[in-house]
């Protein structure tokens, strides 16, 4: 039983550490989105850009791939 408490509480640990990454990584897309609006991307483009990159944390997609689709 002690191990299975310990098994529980690593898996958990992961859980929460992959949900941190995840928060991560969208803030450093979002700096990525604003760093674009400073090279004069239209409002539009920038709301894509946001659409696209909680698409990308939520599928996988690598950035450079959404990138190329966005032809970037």
């Amino acid at each position: 039983m002690g191990e299975s408490v310990n098994i529980s509480l690593i898996l958990r640990d992961i859980q929460l550490m992959r949900k941190k990454l995840d928060e991560i990584e969208e803030e450093l897309l979002k700096l990525k989105i604003g760093g674009l609006g400073e090279e004069e991307v239209s409002e539009e483009e920038l709301k894509e850009l946001e659409r696209l990159s909680k698409e990308t944390l939520k599928n996988g997609i690598p950035w450079e791939e959404a990138k190329r689709e966005l032809g970037l």
